[in-house]
């Protein structure tokens, strides 16, 4: 037998004495199971608290000065929810990934949750969509552009929508609780030959939509490669309908938009005219401004004081953002940019120097939350997390 030597002043442990090479082996693999199914049963209960968690064998570390909420898929657009630490996420989806969700984050835990369609009541509003043929299939859902109404403890949040319809999907956010909840009210069908891409809130009630393209059209790949005009910026207003917004008829590839709360200016991001235009509603014709960006120019996102627009997009050719769009990669080495843009004088000042951080690339756009500058992408397994400057 093999015994154990005492400590020195104690007797010795008859029992641990006689305890076998085999039994000590057993206790071992005893208590280690024991350790392991714990951590086990921590690790599936942390995935269900928040299912947009990276999968263990996502790399999630910091690249530089830059963080990471991983886990989230094709989060294209932001829509933050003044005064709370929410910010809604979209879920552009693609042929391996059809069923997008909206993403609610967390920014001061900076977590990421998917919202589950069981998790969306359903309450259609004929009176004031009464064109929507029905609500949108969940299974098949793919939110791109988004924009959130200004004000008030029950908000509307539109979502452009790529699955089963080329749509503007719009949900009631009810706030009056711990964690938004949302209601499917209603739709917006696009008019034939309009690729919806993003979507801004008029203060009268209506919706202005940005076209990238008119996916019938067999030239708009060429099109846009040369900057020719292509794609349509349009606004849709309660029992008048669809209608062109007056000045943007040459622009090429209207994508990212937002509006000044008065509702008399439309900044538009041009993407393959890589430039970003403002449109005074206010004069007749509409006086348009330009400056010219450099980069594919995605989306626009008014700050939170809103004092700037900050704008972002891919410093590649539209061939290579195209080839990573229709790829099936979960990231793409497509490098992007994002300004800070002064909405009076049209002055870009740099916040993202072009690059790809870690495996993110194709960033499309940000918002400032506290001190960082958040980004979006429309294809990456995250979202990126950058220092203000």
């Amino acid at each position: 037998m093999v015994t154990t030597k005492p400590d020195r002043g104690r007797a010795p442990n008859r029992a641990q004495s006689r305890t076998t090479p085999q039994a000590r082996t057993t206790t071992r693999a005893i208590r280690w199971q024991t350790i392991l199914g714990t951590l086990a049963a921590a690790a599936v209960s942390l995935w269900l608290v928040n299912p947009a968690h990276a999968a263990p064998n996502v790399n999630c570390a910091p690249d530089r000065a830059v963080s990471f909420i991983c886990g989230v898929t094709n989060v294209e657009d932001f829509a933050p929810i003044p005064d709370t630490k929410w910010v809604i996420g979209s879920d552009l989806s693609t042929p391996s990934h059809p069923q997008g969700y909206l993403h609610l984050f967390d920014t001061r835990n900076r977590t990421a949750t998917a919202v589950q369609p069981a998790q969306i009541a359903v309450r259609p509003d004929k009176k004031s969509y009464p064109d929507c043929p029905g609500p949108v299939d969940m299974k098949t859902f793919g939110p791109h552009g988004l924009d959130l109404t200004r004000g008030g403890a029950h908000r509307v949040l539109y979502a452009v929508n790529h699955g089963g319809r080329e749509s503007v999907e719009v949900f009631n956010v009810d706030l009056s609780s711990a964690r938004p909840r949302f209601t499917w009210v209603g739709c917006i069908v696009a008019p034939k030959g309009f690729w919806p891409d993003a979507v801004a809130s008029l203060p009268d009630g209506g919706i202005v939509v940005t076209s990238l393209w008119d996916p019938t059209d067999a030239d708009r790949l060429n099109k846009l490669s040369n900057g020719k005009p292509v794609g349509a910026l349009d606004e849709w207003h309660p029992a008048k309908g669809w209608s062109p917004v007056a000045g943007t008829e040459a622009m090429s590839g209207p994508n990212g938009v937002v509006v000044s709360p008065d509702g008399k200016r439309i900044y538009l991001a041009l993407w393959s005219g890589k430039q970003v235009a403002r449109i005074d509603l206010s004069s007749t014709p509409p006086k348009v401004d330009t400056v010219p960006t450099a980069i594919l120019t995605d989306n626009v996102r008014w700050s939170p004081d809103g004092k700037s627009i900050f704008v972002g997009g891919q410093d590649v050719t539209v061939k290579q953002a195209l080839d990573c769009f229709e790829s099936n990669a979960t990231n793409c080495n497509v490098p992007f940019k994002i300004y800070r843009m002064d909405p009076a004088t049209l002055k870009l000042t740099d916040v993202v120097k072009s690059g790809v951080y870690g495996v993110m690339g194709a960033g499309t756009g940000a918002i400032q939350v506290g001190n960082k500058i958040w980004v979006s992408s429309f294809r990456a397994d995250r979202i990126g997390i950058f220092p203000d400057k």
